[in-house]
């Protein structure tokens, strides 16, 4: 059984019980370089220079984020996604050579790719995103460097996965606006099917109560996706929200004078971790971590002191469902209300070798379907893990030149 998934920053490869660990070459190469670029101009942090070179200090920070991973076609090879400050790009890593080498495959300063799904018949999908609100699907060239978008307009469409047919299943969230065409909220995420030849869009799973995500289908045409509620309800203490306005008022006050700190000093007025600068304690929620998932911001902390009473739970809301959906009698539709729940706290999921693999965001499990009885092992404890990837095999009535079709 073969998979990968990222950890942290680690691209990794499970491969019959063995984790291969591998960096991103192009993330460390980043950094250096910046390191490089950092220690060049530090004369010039240091003296009355920098005023003559822009009010604000130019930003040396290198944000990374790994986006998606999966095995390719080649057994020594992966492919992977990732965004550094306003790069995005797709590569992909070599695992058996020495030096474990990269090949660019497409990159971009006005695109961000968000994730990228490998077939057997070498159909690569996965998403582009334009602008702050919108997300296309798209499929890319084998050869690399050309892309196709395929959806379009005001919503959030992701999670491509192909059909047996040609078709393309993904999960995509409506833009709700006001009169003035305002951005207002996102709407429930719904389960679609594109035709790719007659370019017509059919609803699969549609609710007002959940957000149906990431559609994933098994050899026999079974149904997996996570459902999770549409709107996640936190229990808020408005008498105590009213309290500590003072407090929030403080903390602003403080950011302001931070921030002009750092302007005229080069220095920040916190250090550390929870620290101030002169030693006393931060805010109390400094150091929260964070993560948007799903088309939701996660306070991960918070989850995992929810959670700790369960040794086999993440950081991941016990809401966030592995369900499978069966059909319904004609065979043709899928019955939401029949939905099966495999598994509680899911990040993400994928199917390696006819097996079912998903992962809390601490724990990587497998589930296996035995005489009609669901088993759960666990696999491996990771750091933090939210993407999980495989190779998806498909019929022959799938085209190899899928891409040229488009």
């Amino acid at each position: 059984m073969k998979f990968t998934f990222i950890d942290k920053e680690n691209l990794c490869v499970y491969k019959d019980g063995s984790v291969q660990k591998l960096d991103s070459g192009y993330a460390v190469q980043y950094r250096e370089r910046t390191q490089r670029e950092n220690r060049n101009k530090e004369w010039k942090k240091n003296s009355d220079a920098m005023m003559y070179d822009g009010f604000f200090p130019e930003n040396d920070s290198v944000s990374v984020s790994l986006t998606s991973i999966s095995p390719a076609l080649e057994d020594n090879k992966i492919i992977y996604s990732l965004s550094i400050n306003e790069t995005s790009g797709i590569y992909y890593k070599y695992t058996d050579d020495e030096k474990k080498t990269e090949a660019h495959f497409l990159s971009s300063n006005e695109e961000n790719y968000q994730q990228i799904t490998v077939f057997g018949n070498g159909t690569i999908l996965g998403t582009v995103q334009k602008d702050s609100l919108t997300m296309d699907l798209a499929v890319f060239s084998p050869q690399g460097g050309d892309y196709k978008t395929v959806t379009g307009g005001d919503s959030l469409d992701e999670n491509p996965f192909l059909g047996f047919n040609g078709e393309i299943w993904y999960n995509s969230y409506g833009i709700g606006r006001n009169l003035n065409n305002e951005f207002v909220q996102y709407m429930p995420s719904e389960i679609l099917k594109l035709n790719t030849r007659t370019l017509d869009i059919e609803t699969v799973l549609t609710s007002n109560r959940y957000s149906f995500v990431k559609p994933v289908l098994d050899s026999e045409g079974g149904l997996y996706c996570i459902r999770k509620p549409s709107e996640e309800k936190e229990k808020n203490n408005v008498f105590l929200d009213i309290l500590l306005i003072p407090v929030r008022i403080v903390q602003a006050i403080i950011g302001f004078i931070s921030l002009f700190v750092r302007i005229f000093t080069g220095k920040p007025l916190v250090k550390g971790k929870g620290k101030t600068a002169n030693g006393g304690s931060a805010a109390k929620n400094a150091d929260e971590q964070t993560i948007f998932i799903h088309n939701y911001m996660l306070n991960v902390d918070k989850e995992l002191k929810r959670n700790e009473k369960n040794e086999e739970s993440g950081f991941i809301p016990h809401t966030w469902q592995l369900v499978k959906i069966p059909k319904t009698a004609g065979g043709d539709t899928y019955d939401k209300e029949t939905a099966e729940v495999l598994a509680k706290g899911v990040a993400d999921f994928c199917i390696a070798d006819n097996t079912l693999i998903y992962t809390n965001g601490k724990r990587i499990f497998a589930i296996d379907f035995e005489n009609g009885e669901v088993k759960k092992r666990k696999l491996l404890n990771t750091d933090f893990c939210i993407k999980l990837g495989a190779v998806y095999s498909r019929e022959k009535d799938n085209p190899t030149d899928f891409f040229d079709m488009i």
